[in-house]
């Protein structure tokens, strides 16, 4: 609106007002640029997270919890929990004697802020990470318990829970950009049948 009532107002009065009617109508224009620019250029890192920074989708820089300012349409943060991560997971398995059970289990691992850049190359993002870890823990899970008979299971369960627990450890060792912290077996059932 205004822009329109500058515009008329320099029609209507030539001279030394019309260079003051463009000087308006650029700093209104300026100022609606920044106005909507400015905003989106400020970026957050919260605590216990880590970012990387992509410039035009090339990775140049991973910053940790703080605030800064890059230009929006330039510069993008792809935001990384650094905090321990705790997956839940529930499987079927089948013992060596073909019993077939329920099992629950939680993993907790950490990513290494050190290779942040490498997990967003590799993955894409923590979610996709997570799905590989998980299903590094499902596969060496089922292979584990397969063999053990399931009367052993019951009998032994705290220390093949340490089994498993080494098993995926060793799978997963550097490969995966993260720091294992434990995986409990938290529930086994069986059939109904068997019980």
């Amino acid at each position: 609106f205004l822009i329109f009532r500058n515009y008329w107002m320099e029609k209507k009065h030539r001279g030394g007002r019309k260079i003051h009617v463009g000087i308006s109508a650029s700093l209104i224009a300026v100022g609606t640029l920044l106005i909507a620019i400015i905003p989106g250029s400020f970026h957050t890192v919260e605590a216990g997270s880590v970012a990387v920074v992509k410039q035009m989708g090339v990775i140049c820089d991973v910053e940790g919890p703080g605030t800064y300012f890059d230009f929006w349409l330039v510069r993008k943060y792809e935001k990384y929990d650094a905090k321990v991560q705790q997956v839940e997971i529930n499987m079927d398995a089948y013992t060596l004697d073909a019993q077939s059970m329920d099992i629950s289990m939680v993993v907790q691992f950490q990513i290494r802020q050190d290779n942040v850049e490498e997990i967003a190359l590799n993955y894409g993002g923590l979610e996709a990470l997570t799905n590989r870890i998980q299903s590094v823990a499902v596969e060496r899970t089922k292979a584990t318990l397969s063999q053990y008979q399931a009367e052993k299971l019951i009998e032994q369960r705290n220390s093949i829970s340490s089994t498993v627990e080494s098993e995926i450890s060793t799978a997963i060792g550097d490969k995966y950009y993260v720091t294992f912290n434990s995986a409990v077996l938290t529930d086994i059932t069986f059939s109904d049948a068997f019980e």
